[in-house]
């Protein structure tokens, strides 16, 4: 480290570093998909790990809470701890198997109706395209909209034929999902170890950490992981918690307006409003679409409801629960969220916005100090070697 900081104060040193940064920066940005795939493939192959660490670390807010909030008076650490962790999981597991008692059957009936349904649909569309030609004609425009269905049948039935001929198309398929099922089950595994060995782990790693960095650094090292464990947990928790709380009044008022496919459609909102800017959007869309094949006014009544709702918690209740502790700007946290999706999928996408406000406090906080302490250093060192010239000269 000593040698890497001598040499950077090297003139030539740091013009050698930045030009090699330079290159790397041009050929990652002119092979962006060659490096993208290769992060992707990489991240297939720790995805177990990935998986498991994600479970516990999610799991661990709970044990926090339970550890810190309401056993909080037991005097052994340990066995505050263990029972933390013995209660989390037999909750998170209690709200697992709430779910598929109740709210799994009812999607299922929900599919299964939308499914059997699906005649009735084509008619429904059908008739309100031919009204549409029929309205359009009045004004002499021939939009030939009844068209559209048969273009989509043909293009469907393309499809179809082409799945069932290509039959490694429909293996692939299926080892894909019995991979994620394979890698959810050992990320569950691995999960239970990391909150069984946590305490001991962390250990290990502070002990390192003291070893390798001075004191002050340790101490700026444990202030930056402990701001960036309150960004990530407040952010997943709160963002969690308020998807379920979005999902629960939809399907409040769509009872309420007497609207169908309740459960089915609360769910897709509920989840796709974990995923940030795209994900209410798409959760609007896709519940729309199943209420227009059942009446269109329903999907009409739906989406209103829905742009008022996401209004009021994006301008309520988003900025009451996060605040500025994020401060990311729009821009940066849309290009977060594309690069995030695209390699780590709908995980990338969640935890793009709080890793963003992670490197935001290092480059605020660390790059744009050292870039000025190198500025300074070099403006000192200029006017030192100014005056001796200017000195030479009169000598």
């Amino acid at each position: 480290m000593s040698r890497l900081k001598k040499a950077l104060r090297n003139r030539w040193g740091a013009y050698s570093l930045a030009a090699i940064s330079g290159v790397v920066a041009y050929l990652t940005l002119t092979h962006l998909s060659a490096v993208l795939a290769w992060l992707s493939h990489v991240a297939q192959i720790v995805s177990p790990i990935i998986i498991g660490v994600i479970i516990a670390y999610l799991i661990d807010l709970v044990v926090v809470f339970f550890e810190n909030k309401v056993f909080k008076k037991i005097s052994r650490p340990r066995f505050r701890y263990v029972l933390s962790v013995v209660v989390s999981i037999f909750l998170v597991l209690l709200a697992l198997g709430l779910f598929f008692w109740l709210v799994l059957p009812e999607m299922l009936a929900s599919i299964t109706h939308f499914i059997s349904n699906a005649q009735n649909y084509t008619s429904i569309v059908e008739e309100n395209l031919d009204k549409l030609d029929q309205y359009a004609a009045g004004y002499n425009i021939q939009l030939h909209a009844t068209k559209w269905t048969s273009n989509l049948y043909a293009q469907t039935d393309k499809w179809i034929a082409e799945f069932t001929q290509n039959l490694s198309r429909a293996m692939n398929t299926v080892l894909s999902v019995w991979n994620i099922l394979l890698n959810a089950f050992i990320g569950v595994i691995l999960a239970v170890y990391f909150l069984a060995g946590k305490k001991r782990l962390f250990s290990g790693i502070d002990h390192f950490r003291r070893a390798l960095l001075t004191e002050e650094q340790y101490q700026k090292h444990t202030e930056f992981l402990r701001r960036s464990n309150a960004i990530f947990s407040k952010y997943i928790s709160y963002t969690i918690l308020e998807a379920i709380g979005v999902g629960i009044v939809n399907a409040i008022f769509m009872l309420i307006a007497g609207l169908p496919n309740v459960v089915l459609i609360s769910v897709i909102v509920g989840v796709t409003n974990i995923l940030p800017t795209f994900g209410p959007i798409a959760g609007c869309i896709m519940g729309a679409f199943v209420l227009l094949l059942e009446n269109p006014m329903y999907a009409v009544i739906f989406v209103i409801f829905t742009c008022v709702l996401q209004t009021i918690d994006g301008y309520v209740v988003k900025p009451h629960l996060f605040g500025d502790s994020l401060g990311v700007p729009a821009v940066i946290s849309l290009i977060s969220i594309i690069i995030g999706g695209k390699i780590f999928g709908p995980i990338g996408i969640l935890i793009s916005i709080p890793f963003t406000a992670v490197m935001a406090i290092l480059y605020r906080e660390s790059l744009i100090p050292w870039l000025e302490k190198r500025k300074k250093e070099r403006e000192r060192a200029e006017a030192k070697e100014k005056e001796k010239e200017a000195a030479a000269a009169k000598e």
